[in-house]
């Protein structure tokens, strides 16, 4: 106990590395990535895969509980009268698969006010001009309208499947909910 306090940096050793690199890494000061030093795999087992090989831990599965709200989730935007129909529209087709929860109301209140701008874009380009821009040095451009309208087309179609607003999308949740037969894969998996 004999020894001094030392104030400020780790000093380096001859080696190169500092003290702490070389107690964390094992000497040497060599550089390491995080999940070099922590062990952490980027690839993890399925729920699936761990049920096959008897790996899984029931008392960690959580179910989720199924409530029917009887109070429609409210808007988290102020909207317009049209997005407000919009939102209505989307709530209605939800509740009619009883898949509406609370905390949907976020989920619904951004695709509603994507629907708007949508809509509008649309409805403000009216031909070539407005798509195509040219300058008076002769260059031209994608609008500004056009390019808003694609970005609003491109967040609605990845939000549309979400939700189940193609026919693909309906008819896969129909067919999970009225889907009551036994899967063989399902009861191999329980067992």
């Amino acid at each position: 106990m004999g020894g001094h306090q030392q104030i400020g940096p780790p000093q380096r050793p001859a080696g190169g590395a500092s003290i702490l690199s070389r107690h964390f890494l094992g000497g040497g000061g060599q550089r390491a990535t995080l999940p070099q030093t922590l062990g952490m795999s980027t690839n993890r087992k399925t729920i699936a895969l761990k049920a096959l090989q008897g790996t899984d831990r029931p008392d960690r599965k959580t179910l989720p509980v199924p409530s029917n709200t009887k109070t429609r989730p409210e808007p988290v935007f102020d909207f317009t009268k049209e997005e407000l129909v919009y939102y209505n529209n989307l709530v209605d087709h939800l509740e009619e698969y009883n898949l509406l929860h609370k905390v949907d109301s976020l989920g619904l209140s951004v695709l509603a006010k994507n629907i708007a701008i949508l809509k509008w874009c649309a409805d403000n380009i009216k031909g070539v001009g407005d798509v195509v821009q040219t300058f008076d040095n002769g260059t031209s451009n994608i609008s500004g309208m056009y390019t808003a309208y694609t970005k609003a087309e491109a967040a609605f179609r990845g939000l549309m499947s979400k939700w189940g607003l193609s026919p693909t999308d309906r008819e896969k949740i129909a067919g999970m909910l009225l889907d009551t037969t036994e899967d063989d894969y399902e009861t191999f998996k329980s067992q």
